[in-house]
């Protein structure tokens, strides 16, 4: 956007963009058209009241203004940008040779020789490998989110937390603001890398948080696995695997968790945190435990509500932590929001 069009945006002074001269003209249907209501002159208090608060009110409409055409930058363009990186991608069908325009709905195809860029609209930008598919469900507001039926994407995002979601086969992928590669394959079997921030997956339910240098596993009709980070000890992922994957009555599961246990660090506290929601009560209080002997639970936090699955202790319990400096609630009240 040239300088002029930045004028416009804030002052109405130069030439608008051309996309918010449309949303303008979307929007003035919606403008009064009638003889404003008269009210009685103010007095002197309530004149320097309402001078006071004018700037104010002005300021906070500049800025609702200036955020609604931000976010809604893909509901405005009427898409999200693609180019194509090498090869020939298939938007909608069609070869796609330099750029096009991905619309709601719309289907973005590789293959085995062709990459593609994303525009999230003006929140970051997504790299689409080679042999990966995908689709664009809602492209504006709060809602950015793609589908990723197969392959692998790319994402860097800078955005509010929970603006930016991918859809996968067994889970969603939630942005916190952060950098991401997603696979998924033919099954429908995902793993989740993060190299920046954080990232939520979430299945009917079923959460993980999954911090910078971590990975995480899903898997369809189960949704995530339990977290690791990438440098965890040799036998973390196969057996994490199997108890997150696994037949509940493997006996296999035994000699799973006693490698976890055995061999878990102070930074593997994100593995056993989570651990502590999922197995059998047998399982976890094992868990319990071993998290306990490398980072105590804080004042208050007895056993007892931890086993029971109580929200408030494992919430504290987990702010105690300080994985990355990100706490529970602060995740919880994005989920809800």
């Amino acid at each position: 956007m040239s300088d002029d069009q930045n004028d416009y945006l804030w002052s109405g002074a130069g030439e608008p963009d051309p996309d918010v001269a449309r949303l303008e003209q979307l929007l003035r249907p919606l403008g009064h058209a009638g003889t404003p209501p008269a009210f009685a002159a103010p007095g002197s208090r309530q004149r320097r009241l309402v001078a006071g608060v004018r700037p104010l009110l002005a300021a906070a409409a500049m800025l609702i203004l200036a955020a609604s055409v931000w976010f809604g930058w893909g509901v405005v363009r009427g898409g999200w940008a693609v180019q194509s990186l090498t090869g020939m991608p298939l938007l909608d069908g069609a070869s796609l040779d330099g750029d096009g325009l991905l619309r709601r709905g719309g289907r973005l195809v590789t293959d085995g020789a062709s990459r593609a860029r994303i525009s999230v609209g003006r929140l970051g930008q997504v790299d689409v490998d080679p042999d990966t598919r995908l689709r664009l469900v809602s492209e504006g507001g709060r809602d950015h989110r793609l589908s990723l039926e197969r392959g692998t994407i790319h994402a860097r995002i800078s955005a509010p937390p929970r603006f930016f979601f991918v859809d996968t086969p067994s889970a969603v992928a939630i942005d916190m603001g952060c950098a991401y590669t997603l696979q998924v394959d033919d099954a429908g079997a995902g793993l989740l890398r993060v190299t920046q921030g954080w990232v939520q997956f979430d299945f009917n339910g079923r959460t993980a948080f999954i911090p910078q240098g971590a990975v995480g596993a899903t898997r369809p009709g189960v949704g995530p696995g339990t977290p690791r980070y990438e440098d965890a000890p040799a036998g973390f992922a196969a057996a994490l695997n199997q108890l997150d994957f696994g037949r509940a009555d493997d006996p296999a599961r035994a000699g799973a968790l006693a490698l976890i246990l055995a061999n878990a660090r102070v930074r593997d506290r994100l593995t056993l945190w989570h651990l502590l929601s999922r197995g059998t009560g047998a399982e976890r209080q094992r868990v319990y435990d071993r998290l306990s002997a490398l980072a105590p639970p804080p004042r208050g936090v007895g056993r007892d509500a931890v086993l029971a699955g109580d929200r408030r202790a494992l919430a504290a319990w987990w702010d105690s932590l300080r994985l990355e400096g990100t706490t529970w609630w602060d995740l919880m009240k994005k989920k809800k929001s």
